[in-house]
């Protein structure tokens, strides 16, 4: 892992900051995916595809558009996590959910959240050293 981070800056390290969240959003929504408002394999697709990015810009960012591509699953994921989840959403503040709202799904909120804020600051923030 000191290898992998080695000539690395702060924007990289941001980009990781976003996977982790990116992962808890992915186990949260593993469990909160299970109410009566259903599950979108989508989501956790993109997601996925979102956390395999940061990874492999981490590593070696080409020719600089990784917090874009890594920030086009993320937003993608949200979108269609948003999209599938707004009559929960909106249940909920009406309070007319015939479920009260999990922590699963706070945790999962709490997490997409944070994969976006801190994956757009590092789009602002240099990844790698000049060579």
């Amino acid at each position: 892992m000191a290898k992998l981070l080695k000539g690395k800056k702060i924007g990289a390290y941001f980009n990781l900051v976003a996977a982790v969240f990116a992962i808890v959003a992915l186990i949260g929504y593993a469990f909160a995916g299970q109410d009566s408002y259903g599950f979108v394999p989508m989501v956790v697709i993109l997601l996925a595809l979102g956390v395999i990015s940061a990874l492999i810009f981490t590593w070696h960012d080409f020719y600089g558009f990784g917090p874009v591509v890594t920030m086009a699953f993320f937003a993608a994921g949200f979108g269609v996590f948003l999209n599938s989840r707004f009559m929960y959403y909106s249940h909920q503040y009406y309070k007319i959910a015939s479920d009260p709202i999990s922590a699963a799904m706070i945790v999962t909120t709490i997490g997409m959240i944070g994969m976006l804020l801190f994956e757009l600051i590092s789009a602002f923030m240099s990844w790698e050293e000049k060579r």
